[in-house]
């Protein structure tokens, strides 16, 4: 009797391990692992200086000065949580800074600053440049049209401005150079944008096409832009 019994907890016991070992197997087949690794590999500093900058887009002058070219830049995220006209007004700074891409140039007038802060009104940005804006422009009817755009596109690139009015020392100016009227609102104007360069990143050496940045070949407009100024 007590060998009889000696075998029945010897098979029991052998029965057990077999259904462990079946359900272990089960898992593997499964994909399960004791410690999953995720598939991110970056470091908590990487991932917060991610989260902490909001990318915009700048107007710059190509190296001819005859188009407008993109470039991507980086936003404190702090500027933009604080409301449109403060981002709107970092942006502007930014711009003049001048480009950090090779191929790119400055068209605002050296010395021009922000003399206040920009104001937003029925998706009006009124933007206030010191009088360098004007005084230390080399001239030019193209390039002051350029110019002027370079701060009206990059501006309406958000969402909550649709054109831009410009004054000068906190005043009202009717012209800006060689006839160039500066008296009035001035919607975006995508005729001056050079549509064959792509967005050029600061971390670029240079400038890519449209077609390199995406993989696919660039697409061309099916109607002509309209110059507001025309």
């Amino acid at each position: 009797m007590k060998k009889l019994k000696f075998l029945v907890l010897i098979l029991i016991s052998i029965l057990m391990l077999c259904s462990c070992g079946i359900d272990r197997h089960n898992e593997d087949d499964m994909g399960y692992e004791d410690n999953p690794v995720s598939s991110i590999n970056i470091d908590e500093e990487e991932a917060a200086a991610l989260n902490e900058k909001l990318p915009v887009v700048l107007y710059f002058g190509d190296a001819e000065k005859s188009k407008l070219v993109k470039e991507i830049r980086y936003i404190d995220i702090k500027e933009a949580k604080k409301g449109a006209e403060t981002l709107a007004s970092a942006i502007i700074k930014e711009l003049l800074k001048g480009p950090k891409s090779e191929g790119l140039t400055a068209i605002i007038a050296e010395g021009t600053s922000l003399r206040s802060a920009i104001i937003i009104n029925e998706r009006v940005a009124t933007v206030d440049f010191t009088k360098e804006f004007i005084d230390n422009h080399p001239g030019g009817k193209e390039l002051a049209e350029l110019t002027l755009y370079s701060v009206v596109n990059t501006l309406t690139e958000m969402k909550e401005i649709e054109r831009v009015k410009f004054t000068i020392n906190g005043k009202e100016t009717k012209t800006f150079k060689d006839g160039v009227a500066l008296n009035s609102d001035f919607p975006r104007n995508e005729a001056v944008v050079n549509k064959e360069v792509g967005l050029a990143r600061p971390e670029d050496a240079g400038l890519a096409p449209v077609g390199d940045l995406d993989g696919e070949d660039s697409v061309e407009s099916s109607g002509e832009d309209l110059d507001p100024l025309e």
